[in-house]
């Protein structure tokens, strides 16, 4: 998941100033999506075949909810770097702003887990093997490379940080988008986009064909990934062109018509991608839902009259949004404590109505610490972060 997408102050060259509702609700059903994908749709046991199954499939691609959030990412911090690329201070600014809003939370999230291993090795949490599984060193984890880990074990790490793939691709994307918006002309931008579009499907055919298994490695790897990102920051750029910007805020029917194609694409998707296989969803697929993804935002924030717009709009949403980078990070870690707390399980399935009900309340429990880590933690330090301003 992302982690620029999870908080940043967006300007638009739109009618749109300051903080744009729409996009925080984009963030809230990113989140949204991958948290009930972790709580329910992946972890409920059902029997093949029965319609308890045929329900859940409804379901089976909300994993992409990161890929949501890529696109998201993708927009927003290609967006900022478009509009501060004659800035002065233009790499001080966004580094210095990437670090209080990634950093400090991570590194939270990093030294409890240390903390996690400890207790767990001296006794104190002997109950907790489901946070040792397929466990990975720590090391990796402390400077955002543990994709790389991941894609040499073929092994995501756990269920506990295995979700920290995707901040770790968010953090190399960091590294390199910079330097394409500050070295690359405005004329050769769109050619650079496009071209890492059309090559991060063929990455990951690569690794599927010449690195086997290679799911792992086309799932995590950034180059692979890219895609998704990318197709954000090419939203960014056509809404920074006022005869494109203008294309499309005239011709409404235009998004609706695509957005409805590629809609319909992904319910063929999500009800043949087990007979089609992984190769399929890991090289078109993908591309496919991101495509879905940007042209949704698109619709969002060039028709804010619509029904869509005033949709995401809803605070309930908006507020999900705000603190998805924290609910990224823990919603895992409270379903957990409270199986132990509630059941004494140590298990992530859901066999029964009261492991059911324990996923159920695990959303509240982490929307209250994560809006109460937001207030008092997180906002503070984001504000610290835009004090420095572009010159």
């Amino acid at each position: 998941m992302t982690t620029a997408v999870m908080h940043e102050r967006q300007a638009l060259p739109l009618h749109l100033s300051g903080r744009v509702p729409e996009l925080d609700g984009i963030r809230g059903i990113a989140i949204g999506m991958v948290v009930l994908y972790h709580y329910f749709f992946l972890t409920l046991v059902r029997t093949p075949g029965s319609t308890w199954s045929y329900i859940l499939s409804v379901g089976r691609l909300s994993w992409t909810g990161v890929d949501l959030f890529f696109v998201l990412s993708g927009f927003l911090i290609g967006g900022i770097l478009i509009d501060a690329r004659e800035s002065s201070n233009y790499f001080k600014v966004f580094y210095v702003r990437r670090f209080f809003r990634i950093l400090p939370l991570y590194a939270a999230w990093f030294c409890g887990v240390q903390l996690m291993l400890l207790a767990i090795r001296f006794g104190i949490a002997a109950n907790s093997g489901w946070f040792l599984e397929d466990r990975l060193p720590s090391y990796p984890y402390a400077v955002f490379l543990q994709n790389f880990w991941m894609a040499a074990a073929n092994n995501i790490g756990g269920p506990t940080s295995g979700g920290t793939w995707s901040l770790a691709i968010e953090e190399q994307f960091y590294l390199t988008l910079p330097m394409i918006i500050w070295f690359a002309g405005v004329k050769r931008r769109p050619f650079i986009i496009v071209t890492g579009i059309v090559l991060a499907p063929i990455l990951r055919a690569l690794c599927f064909t010449y690195f086997p298994p290679g799911d792992v490695a086309a799932h995590v790897l950034m180059p692979c990934r890219a895609d998704a990102l990318l197709f954000g920051v090419l939203g960014a750029i056509l809404l920074r062109d006022e005869q494109w910007r203008s294309k499309l805020q005239a011709n409404p029917w235009f998004l609706r018509l695509l957005l409805i194609i590629l809609i319909a694409g992904a319910g063929i998707l999500t009800i043949y991608v087990r007979v089609w296989g992984k190769f399929f969803m890991w090289t078109i697929g993908l591309t496919w839902m991101a495509a879905l993804y940007l042209c949704f935002l698109l619709c969002a924030v060039t028709q804010q009259e619509s029904k869509l717009s005033a949709c995401l709009r809803w605070k309930w949403l908006t507020g999900l949004g705000t603190i998805a980078y924290g609910v990224y990070l823990i919603h895992w870690y409270v379903r957990a404590f409270l199986y132990q707390v509630m059941w004494s399980i140590d298990s992530k399935q859901i066999a029964t109505a009261g492991q059911f009900v324990a996923s159920l309340a695990a959303i509240p429990l982490t929307v209250l610490l994560c809006r109460l880590s937001y207030v008092y933690f997180e906002r503070p330090l984001l504000r610290v972060g835009h004090r420095l301003k572009y010159e």
